[in-house]
């Protein structure tokens, strides 16, 4: 799913902007449609590089950080588009008015409907696409979002794409801070490989224990698979990050916490 770059497609006023490729492109190309500079965030937007794609995505809140850091672990992503634009106005404008719902504007010019992110994903039958829109739980159930939210769900059903609104109700400071610290190993520059994490997530699990903090944990790791301390820091970021190593995304993730396993 992506849009052509052929600026007849699309309105006079959006030209300036389809010709910079916002809304447009895959991957590194992307350019999203809006950025954390374009929109109110009150200190919870941010600008983290991806995983999967190495560039600067524009998460505008911290329930699509966490959304964002979650959706990129999994093996089967193969790109993620954040502020995807519905470029299609004829067709969200019908929506509009069979629906009953106010479209979005600038001034008297129509603005496009934006997805919070869309996922590329590599499945046996090829590429497969999921809108997600990502919401708190207290807008989720006011009747303007969801009227809007119904266009977007439409929009999607007619062009063969998976929409869901996001679970957001677990999405928790806690949740972000355990997020970020698992993602240290790829802001540490750490290059892992098969035979390193499994013989890490194995040495790890020999002797780990409840109730002891990770420093100590790292420590024991250190000595026993004969590592040094950073090397065995990260390998512990990524086997989390890569759930090889399982934790409680509920609970915190700090040096100078004990490990809470999922299902321990």
């Amino acid at each position: 799913m992506r849009w052509p770059e052929e600026l007849g497609h699309y309105p006079r006023y959006w030209h300036s902007r389809i010709r910079r490729g916002f809304g447009l492109g895959t991957r590194e190309a992307y350019r999203p449609w809006l950025r954390v500079r374009d929109v109110p965030s009150f200190g919870s937007s941010g600008t983290p590089n991806g995983i999967r794609t190495p560039r600067n995505y524009h998460l505008l809140s911290a329930l699509e950080r966490i959304d964002f850091f979650l959706t990129e672990r999994r093996p089967d992503v193969v790109d993620i588009r954040e502020q995807f634009p519905i470029l299609h106005l004829h067709g969200t404008l019908e929506l509009c008015a069979a629906l009953g719902v106010r479209h979005p504007s600038q001034g008297r010019f129509p603005e496009p409907f934006t997805i919070d992110l869309m996922v590329t994903r590599e499945t046996s039958d090829g590429l497969s696409y999921q809108a997600r829109s990502i919401k708190t739980p207290e807008d989720a159930q006011d009747e303007d979002v969801k009227r809007r939210l119904n266009v977007e769900y439409q929009w999607c059903r007619q062009n063969g794409i998976d929409w869901t609104l996001v679970d957001t109700g677990q999405f928790t400071k806690e949740v972000l801070s355990t997020l970020v610290f698992m993602r240290g190993w790829y802001r540490h520059g750490y290059h892992p490989t098969v035979e390193r994490v499994e013989a890490f997530a194995g040495g790890f699990m020999r002797v780990y224990q409840r109730n002891v903090p990770l420093r100590e944990l790292l420590l024991e790791c250190e000595s026993y698979l004969r590592l040094g301390f950073n090397e065995c820091q990260n390998a512990f970021r990524y086997c989390t990050w890569a759930d090889w190593i399982q934790v409680d995304l509920l609970s915190s993730l700090a040096m100078n916490l004990p490990v809470v396993l999922h299902g321990r």
